[in-house]
């Protein structure tokens, strides 16, 4: 019997932490929720034990433990639910506790890459696909950034860890950057990022902005942003913006090609088996402008699509049974197999050692 845990909240309760509340985000609509539930239910050899919070769970030794269960004695973890953002966040560091033990879905080391708008573009970068040129420094050496800035023209200024378009800020000179970090350091020193990032500015029409969502590998559908969700940075500038951090306001609309191949690369490149990206077109070519580990999961948008968001959750939940199922089936046959070889082994040997006669003269046994 297979032991696995989850954590997968529906619309309607909270997460981790007491975050605010982003119901297209961080919660699972409720009937996809009670869908994925029954259809949970019938799978056969697999106890699931829900509703484990880890933002509840404590850890002892390496060991974490939430109620009276250890999550380290489970076979599998999958959680999806609201974290903090802040890089000390405890949940976080109890689901990278667990995954040293059990496979933790998503993992908690590649879902803080695509949480970290640095890191994740360093790894799509790497990866051979088109994300924003950036730099990264020390807020209190600005003047690093200086010659790139120049060069730019323009640049954004970004929380790392943002969202919604929280934050982003339009740097048009030098100037900007280093009075925002003398402010900075003259009212908040002791409680703001010590790091700035700097995108570089593309510019593009906001009409050509395409969010994706992606469950299980596959891309669900692609949708854009109604007018009044984009906010002026400038003449000629516009960013994503909501300011009540409630998502929604999205029409459905198709994914260009050359869109969908770059975002599945991008999933494949972070690893996350539910994922978003929103892309730009900058001299006709489509740019991958922001990772989003959270993506929308609108019922409407699903169902355009002729998918289930229930149906879809639980193929991945199903798949990854399968998985740990068969990974299992193979250390044990390993393992019986090494167990075997070594008996085998000491019975060879213990056949060839000199045995004594009832007259204490040795002699050697051999082989039929």
């Amino acid at each position: 019997m297979l032991r696995v845990g989850t954590f997968l909240t529906p619309a309607g309760r909270g997460g981790p932490g007491a975050a605010p509340a982003h119901p297209e985000a961080d919660r699972i609509p409720a009937g996809d929720h009670a869908l994925l539930m029954e259809l949970l239910a019938d799978l056969t050899d697999v106890e699931f034990r829900h509703g484990l919070d880890i933002g509840r769970s404590w850890i002892r030794n390496g060991k974490v433990h939430c109620g009276d269960v250890c999550l380290n004695d489970l076979d599998l973890n999958l959680w999806h639910a609201w974290l903090s953002r802040d890089p000390g966040c405890y949940a976080m560091e109890a689901l990278r506790t667990l995954s040293l033990d059990i496979p933790v879905v998503p993992d908690p080391v590649r879902f803080s890459t695509g949480l970290d708008k640095y890191r994740a573009h360093l790894r799509l970068s790497r990866a051979g696909l088109p994300a924003p040129d950036t730099i990264l420094l020390d807020r209190r050496d600005t003047a690093a950034a200086a010659p790139v800035v120049a060069e730019w023209g323009r640049a954004l200024l970004k929380p790392r860890r943002g969202s919604f378009g929280q934050g982003v800020l339009l740097i048009e000179d030098f100037a900007t950057l280093r009075d925002l970090a003398d402010y900075l350091d003259s009212t908040l020193a002791a409680t703001t990022e010590s790091t700035f990032l700097l995108e570089r500015f593309y510019p593009n029409d906001p009409a050509d902005w395409t969010g994706t969502t992606f469950v299980n590998g596959t891309l669900m559908y692609g949708y854009r942003k109604r007018g009044h969700r984009f906010a002026r940075l400038s003449a000629d500038a516009v960013k994503v913006y909501d300011a009540e951090g409630a998502g929604g306001e999205v029409d459905g609309c198709e994914v260009p090609p050359a869109h969908a191949r770059l975002a599945q690369r991008a999933q494949q490149a972070l690893g996350l088996p539910l994922v978003g990206f929103d892309l730009i077109v900058c001299d006709g070519r489509p740019v991958i402008v922001d990772e989003n580990t959270f993506p929308g999961l609108y019922p409407e948008l699903f169902a355009a699509a002729g998918r289930s968001l229930g149906r879809e959750l639980f193929g991945l939940v199903h798949d990854l049974v399968d998985v740990v199922k068969e990974s299992r089936e193979s250390r044990e046959s390993r393992e019986s197999r090494e167990s075997r070889e070594s008996r085998e082994s000491r019975e060879s040997r213990e056949s060839r050692e000199p045995k004594e006669t009832s007259g204490g003269v040795p002699v050697r046994s051999t082989l039929p």
